[in-house]
């Protein structure tokens, strides 16, 4: 069937003139009719009637109308359909992040690009970065936010820091050591609160140990997770090496405080990644966009 014959009909059929249609669609009334004699022969049936000034539909027009309705009307939904994606209104977006960004900064941001964005569906998992790069290799997600230098892969991932952060030695405010500087040497005699096996802030503590020519540090509690680590180190286990980002309201509040160590700064910033040979859908760039607004407008808060 001739979709163009067929679509001015649908307009003939709505307007019930020949002359409003030709205005509509920009056409003579001679290049109207004769799409409508067209589609009649195509078919084999009438369609249209004379009925005064104005034209008719035939039992076999009106049916023809309605099952054209709804054909146009399907073509402009998947149209709005398309569009919404083209524009990142529409479509998925799966998130792996790790734990620092997930607490402190993705619920965020996935509440304030939702009010924006209502129809994209968002999945948010969590891993140690290591995974978490590793699930965006394997296109199991689309982004992947983690912290620290972890070696990336330049040939297979697209990153940049949205955020430095720092690691930092956290013990009680009421600590001997708080507030001030010390040796490492003064460090290591005192208990620690350690991570589990894989966390990247136990790797950076044992490493630190290492290169100062120390096996390891001495642990009071082995615990899993960074919020149970800023509890343990309240409740007096230790000092733990924490995010300073992650205990920032504990430590402007004196809950918390802060050692300097001689001659150790760890810098651990906040990465955003996705695959560089992979297809960047409008979803992911307007992520993208949105956090780093979000991030602008907060330095730029800060700094006023």
């Amino acid at each position: 069937m001739n979709l163009h014959a067929l679509r001015i009909f649908n307009d003939v059929s709505k307007t019930g003139s020949i002359t409003r249609s030709a205005q509509n669609l920009l056409l003579s009334q001679p290049a109207v009719t004769a799409q409508i004699r067209n589609l009649e022969r195509e078919l084999g049936l009438k369609l249209v009637e004379a009925r005064g000034r104005n034209i008719g539909l035939t039992e076999a027009g009106e049916l023809l109308a309605q099952h054209s309705q709804r054909l146009f009307a399907m073509e402009a939904e998947i149209e709005g359909v398309m569009a919404a994606m083209k524009t990142g209104l529409l479509g998925s977006l799966k998130i792996c992040a790790t734990e620092l960004p997930e607490r402190t900064l993705l619920h965020r941001w996935i509440t304030g690009y939702k009010l924006e964005h209502s129809e994209v569906a968002i999945q948010l998992l969590k891993g140690q970065a290591r995974s978490a790069l590793q699930r965006l290799l394997d296109e199991q997600v689309h982004i992947s936010i983690v912290c620290g230098n972890w070696p990336i892969e330049d040939n297979a991932v697209d990153y940049f820091t949205i955020m430095e952060d720092e690691l930092i030695f956290a013990v009680p405010g009421s600590h001997g050591l708080a507030g001030r500087e010390v040796s490492l040497d003064e460090l290591v005699e005192e208990p620690f609160v350690m991570r589990e096996e894989g966390s990247y802030t136990r790797n950076q503590l044992l490493a630190i140990m290492r290169s100062a020519g120390y096996d390891q540090p001495r642990c009071s509690i082995l615990i899993e997770g960074l919020k149970e680590t800023a509890e343990a180190v309240q409740s007096g286990f230790g000092i733990a090496l924490l995010p300073a980002l992650f205990v920032k309201k504990e430590l402007a509040s004196g809950q918390l405080k802060r050692i300097h160590v001689k001659g150790v700064k760890l810098p651990h910033p906040i990465r955003v990644c996705t695959r560089k040979h992979g297809t960047e859908s409008p979803v992911i760039r307007s992520f993208i966009s949105f956090i780093q607004s979000d991030i602008r407008t907060a330095d730029q808060t800060i700094e006023g």
